[in-house]
């Protein structure tokens, strides 16, 4: 992982401070007295709407992520930074015990009201006291990034079963491969900003597998692209927009819903879903990484 020192060398910044990650400036100037890094705030604030606003992840996922031993009936699934439980009720539906960790308070009580049957606990993972061998397996929906990987991997590594799995996704909103006259738009209102940030691979997003095996915990197994699309009325892309972490300014809000509504008809837009799966290292002899997708 970059050290603070390190952030024009990023990939992946914080909207505020620009620092390096939101774990690494929320060593800096954007951590609450809560321990609460302010981007995650953000989601408390649209915790009513979140829920709605985000499009649910492809199920050829969680096919994935069954045929793999990820989940399944009976096994023991800490999933870190659930939300509202955008991934938690289909876990539950396969018949994980789901053990859910969310530090929001709002974005928990949501996640019960939602998923009755899964364990919901509000803490931020770093404060959570995890027993060895607790779980057969751990799961990230688009929250990894927010995680403290040199605290938390060997943590995580211990309270998993021998050789037990870390499954870690996220959405990219917005497919760089395919252009639209709505995205040409969107990049116009982030250039605006005026910030000068290194552009990343938006198909390589943080954490990166080699950040994941950092410390020899995980070992690298498999990762997965799913491209799809859906479409989007001008509504619908606001409420969208409003969950994102970096677009919180309300004239750059109005600016995206009227580039929407000026496409004829709805806006189709095109994501992608990238799936990293990654086994424990305790208790493995002679690992074998296999190569990228």
């Amino acid at each position: 992982m970059p050290t603070p020192s390190s952030c024009s060398r990023s990939r992946s910044r914080c909207a505020r401070c620009r620092a390096v990650s939101s774990i690494k400036c929320a060593r800096r100037c954007c951590l609450g007295k809560d321990g609460v890094h302010e981007g995650r705030r953000h989601f408390e604030s649209v915790a009513a709407s979140y829920g709605t606003a985000r499009p649910p992840y492809p199920t050829v996922l969680y096919e994935t992520l069954a045929q793999q031993g990820v989940i399944g009936p009976d096994l023991r699934v800490l999933e870190i930074g659930p939300g509202s439980g955008e991934a938690t009720g289909e876990l539950v539906r396969r018949g994980s015990k789901v053990v859910a960790v969310e530090p929001g308070p709002e974005l928990a009580d949501r996640l019960r009201r939602e998923c009755p049957d899964a364990t919901v606990v509000v803490s931020r993972l770093e404060d959570m006291d995890m027993a060895a061998r607790q779980f057969d397996s751990v799961v990230a929906a688009t929250s990894m990034h927010w995680v403290d990987l040199p605290t938390m991997l060997p943590k995580l590594g211990q309270a998993l079963e021998p050789r037990g799995m870390l499954a870690v996704w996220r959405t990219v909103f917005g497919d760089p491969r395919v252009r639209t006259p709505f995205r040409q738009a969107v990049d116009k209102i982030v250039a605006g900003r005026g910030t000068s940030v290194p552009r990343s691979d938006p198909l390589d997003p943080r954490p990166t597998v080699e950040e994941l095996e950092a410390g020899g915990r995980f070992r690298h197994i498999r990762s997965w692209q799913w491209p799809w699309q859906i479409d989007l009325d001008a509504l619908q892309v606001r409420a969208l927009f409003t969950t994102f972490s970096d677009w919180r300014d309300p004239g750059e809000l109005d600016a995206v819903q009227a580039a929407a509504a000026a496409q004829p008809g709805s806006v189709t837009e095109h994501y992608v879903t990238i799936l990293h799966l990654l086994r424990g290292t305790t208790g493995e002899k002679d690992a074998v990484r296999e190569g990228p997708y």
